[in-house]
């Protein structure tokens, strides 16, 4: 992908190959004395946004009535954009809007730095009971924690299960981990160490994802941009929150749309 929706896209990273490659997935411990200097560094030095404004909100005028939630962390927090109209959630329902012929309401659930196993407590049935569609980001600050494969393996499944249960008419679509040594603000060798728990973690999602009715794995880019990041080089842009969106409605296409809507 060279360009999104008349957007061309700048790698962030150019990919390993060769021995270099090989020597990067195979030995991620070699970079762990350097790793945790590295991550403090980025602790103190990565600018701070704020989450979006917008929690709720209403996308197009039509007879149908669909309801989208998002739930997670400050990805689904809209983090460093100013309002939801521009993140996945007023993307989505914007979508949703024109696919349907729809009025589509969306409201957010989510708390900045949030792991799967907190993300469960956001799960509120008043507020999911009558969704169309539950987008869910997190993963990331799990991989970053150091928690356990075996912890997100359970905490991952818990979470889908409990939004299954509360949203029994939804499908619930569950955003892939990005490749995370492609972060822009991420320096090497951490970033060799987070893209390697990362893919660790996002194959426990996908499994998680496999194993369950009306789930979909969203993975919208094969590689990372500079145009899909905002300032801090971490969070998405408005450009990358589109994509999750587009990314959603070509599952929701490829797998027959949504289970109210069909």
């Amino acid at each position: 992908m060279d360009s999104f929706e008349g957007q061309p896209l700048t790698p962030v990273r150019p990919a390993l190959t060769g021995r270099f490659a090989r020597v990067r997935r195979v030995a991620p411990l070699a970079v762990l004395p350097v790793a945790p200097v590295q991550a403090v560094w980025l602790q103190r030095t990565v600018p701070r946004f704020v989450d979006a404004d917008g929690r709720s909100g209403v996308a197009g005028e039509g007879g149908r009535r669909l309801k989208v939630v998002v739930l997670g962390d400050s990805v689904a927090a809209g983090y460093a954009v100013a309002h939801h109209r521009s993140t996945v959630a007023g993307a989505l329902a914007a979508r949703l809007a024109q696919r349907y012929a729809a009025t589509v309401t969306w409201e957010v659930v989510a708390t900045t730095g949030f792991t799967a196993g907190e993300a469960a407590g956001l799960v509120e049935p008043s507020v999911f009971a009558d969704a169309d569609l539950v987008f869910i980001s997190i993963g990331v600050n799990d991989a970053k924690n150091l928690h356990s494969a075996r912890r997100f393996r359970r905490e991952i499944g818990a979470l889908l299960d409990r939004v299954l249960a509360a949203a029994p008419h939804a499908r619930v679509a569950l955003l892939g981990i990005p490749p995370l040594h492609q972060l822009p603000v991420v320096p090497r060798p951490l970033a060799d160490a987070l893209g390697w728990r990362g893919r660790v973690f996002d194959a426990l999602g996908a499994a998680a994802v496999a194993a369950r009715p009306r789930t979909l794995r969203i993975v919208p880019a094969a590689y990372l941009a500079h145009e899909m990041f905002a300032g801090d080089g971490f969070h998405p842009s408005e450009l990358l929150h589109a994509m999750f969106a587009a990314a959603v409605m070509r599952e929701l296409d490829r797998t027959g749309g949504l289970v109210a809507a069909s």
